[in-house]
């Protein structure tokens, strides 16, 4: 039997956890405010960004672009926030953000789940990755 590491029940600092809950906040806050260069603040340069229509964006500059048409010309009577699942710490630098998304419109609701990855710099935490993906209506 192979001894197998364990990754996903690593805790990390409470400190660390906040800090990653406010920028889901400011995420939260900069989708209300149609505000793509708040919402990607936290996007590190080399991000690599699947959206939940599978599109893949690699580069700050490219989810940029993104998220400015979507927030500019898609995001009117949308509302969407990020419950946090889990947060996971496989090295101190290093942490996995297990997420559901809910969204809301005037037409209908649905919900995207969703595996980031964030790295801390310098300090700070910074999103490096992100997955999303729409969950099926059953």
């Amino acid at each position: 039997m192979v001894d197998r590491p364990v990754t996903q029940d690593t805790s990390g600092d409470e400190r660390d956890v906040r800090e990653i809950e406010e920028i889901f906040a400011e995420l939260e806050a900069a989708f209300a405010e149609h505000d793509a260069a708040k919402f990607d603040a936290r996007f590190t340069s080399d991000v690599v960004f699947t959206a939940v229509n599978g599109r893949r964006f690699h580069g700050w500059d490219d989810i940029h672009g993104y998220h400015r048409e979507r927030l500019t010309h898609h995001a009117d009577d949308i509302s969407t926030w990020y419950e946090i699942d889990r947060i996971t710490f496989p090295t101190p630098t290093v942490a996995l953000v297990f997420l559901r998304q809910p969204v809301k419109t005037p037409h209908d609701q649905r919900a995207n789940i969703g595996t980031w990855v964030l790295t801390k710099q310098d300090g700070a935490w910074w999103v490096c990755a992100a997955q999303n993906t729409g969950i099926a209506a059953a």
